[in-house]
């Protein structure tokens, strides 16, 4: 009678180690099947992210562990405009024990974009900075730390961060580090500490001798302080410098050069630039006034027709002939040019465009106003 006991007991107590270890078995194989997973992956590269968002939810449904699938519904609902609702998504995930450091680095990286959105740059910088922490070589977060460094208008910060940029490219050059440096030193401009922001603009000319907003602005800075001849000289040095990028300079110079009783300089200039950029337009435009305003129109009408054929978009060679036929009362010519003009289609004359963001300007701007993007206005 025991022994039948102990065999009773014996059996149900296999039979109960059997069923748990069974729904263990069907739980586990449940939660490792792949497919559910794998088919939100597909609908989210096929750009399906709503079928995507649906298929992940059931996943984390029947598999709370899933970290990577959670952390692809929070960037989902970001995407959507949702940035609230996916940071709370992703700091619930920080509360999690036992995740790996992958998990914690991908987490995070994710909790940065979020503060982003939110446009919260003190969180997002303290989330990058511990991202970092896990891994100091994290290209994608120092890139996003710079960017929020220009946000404050944090420039020394930037400068540094730049830096390590620099070093991972193995680089040896510091011209990538001149725009930050002239930006760091805009805000002693913007202060009236001349003499400061132009050692500051110096060195970024020495680390880049085609930074050519630090030559502008220590022209600027000597125009300031009336020292028109200073202004003069490093102008013209810009433009030995780097010849392409004189329009930026050309009025100025000519206002400082016309101010010291010295405008017939100009033509010079203007000849040295041509002499190495013979397209440029600026130097084109500059010389043919020079000799309109001397009154020898053959000259001027020359430069002009040159700059007409080289620059067949732009539209100021077309006005300023109409102008000369204007003032030499050739109105044959004049009704040349008009028909010429019809014939060409409508441009837009000197109007940038930030790559970043879209951002339109009619002149040339090395910070964005609305992004914040660091040199990125192009000609559209």
């Amino acid at each position: 009678m025991d022994t039948f006991i102990i065999i009773f007991l014996l059996a149900v107590i296999a039979l109960i180690l059997i069923l748990f270890f069974y729904d263990r078995y069907k739980k586990d194989r449940k939660a490792k099947d792949p497919l559910l997973y794998i088919d939100g992956l597909k609908a989210m590269l096929d750009g399906y992210e709503e079928a995507a968002f649906s298929k992940f939810r059931q996943v984390v449904a029947e598999e709370s562990d899933n970290i990577d699938a959670y952390i692809r519904i929070g960037n989902i609902l970001r995407k959507y405009g949702k940035p609230d609702k996916a940071l709370q998504v992703h700091k619930d995930l920080t509360l999690r024990h036992g995740l790996s450091p992958d998990e914690k680095k991908l987490i995070l990286k994710s909790l940065a974009l979020d503060f982003f959105d939110l446009k919260d740059a003190e969180s997002a910088r303290v989330t990058l900075e511990e991202l970092l922490s896990l891994n100091g070589n994290d290209r994608w977060a120092i890139e996003k730390l710079l960017d929020i460094h220009c946000l404050n208008d944090d420039w020394e910060a930037a400068i540094e961060t730049k830096e390590k940029l620099i070093k991972m490219d193995g680089k040896k050059s510091k011209a990538g580090l001149a725009i930050y440096k002239f930006l760091n030193g805009v805000k002693y401009f913007d202060d009236r500490e001349y003499h400061k922001a132009r050692v500051i603009f110096k060195e970024a000319v020495g680390m880049d001798a085609g930074c050519t907003p630090a030559y502008i602005f220590i022209g600027d800075s000597y125009l300031a302080e009336n020292r028109l001849e200073d202004a003069v000289t490093i102008w013209r040095k810009m433009i030995h410098a780097i010849p392409d990028e004189s329009q930026y300079v050309l009025g100025r110079l000519k206002k400082a050069l016309f101010d010291l009783g010295k405008f017939g300089e100009i033509s010079t200039i203007c000849s040295e630039i041509l002499a190495a950029s013979p397209k440029n337009l600026a130097a084109r435009l500059t010389l043919a006034e020079y000799y309109y305003k001397k009154g020898e129109y053959t000259n001027t009408a020359e430069h002009l027709n040159l700059a007409l054929d080289e620059h067949p978009d732009s539209f100021m060679p077309t006005l300023e002939l109409a102008r000369l036929y204007l003032a030499d009362g050739d109105r044959k010519k004049l009704g040349d040019l008009i028909d010429k003009l019809q014939e060409r289609l409508e441009t837009v004359e000197n109007t940038y465009r930030c790559n970043r963001c879209g951002q339109i300007s009619e002149t040339r701007k090395w910070l964005c106003p609305s992004c914040k993007a660091v040199d990125s206005f192009v000609r559209k």
